[in-house]
């Protein structure tokens, strides 16, 4: 769960950067985490294997987010990792996760354009 929680603050001051040092230095700063996650991914659709565990629970929202912002900013992210994109293909189709997170893509571009990030052009 610290792993998490450290890895989200990192994708969540990407997101809402403000300034171009911070967008610049966040999105290598997130890839490193999702690095050693690839390292020790199970092969199954979540992160242990085939049970949802809170570890899904907490990186699928943060996962959808990145669904919603510029693609090629996105694959510039994720590309190169197999296990994490699969894993992010995977929760994003989750009945209980679309449930739960919804598909309101307004709301967060609504929520960059307030706080003037530089992801909200």
């Amino acid at each position: 769960m610290e792993y998490g929680t450290a890895t989200l603050a990192e994708a969540w001051q990407f997101l809402n950067a403000k300034d171009r040092t911070t967008a610049d230095a966040k999105p290598a700063a997130f890839r490193n985490r999702l690095e050693r996650l690839e390292d020790v991914l199970g092969q199954g659709a979540n992160f242990s294997g085939s049970t949802f565990s809170m570890v899904d629970a907490v990186f699928a929202p943060l996962f959808q987010y990145f669904d919603l912002i510029n693609p090629s900013v996105t694959q510039m992210i994720f590309q190169g990792l197999p296990r994490v994109s699969l894993w992010r293909e995977a929760l994003a189709l989750r009945e209980s996760v679309v449930a739960a997170v919804g598909r309101d893509s307004h709301r967060f571009k609504q929520h960059l354009v307030e706080h003037q990030a530089i992801l909200a052009d």
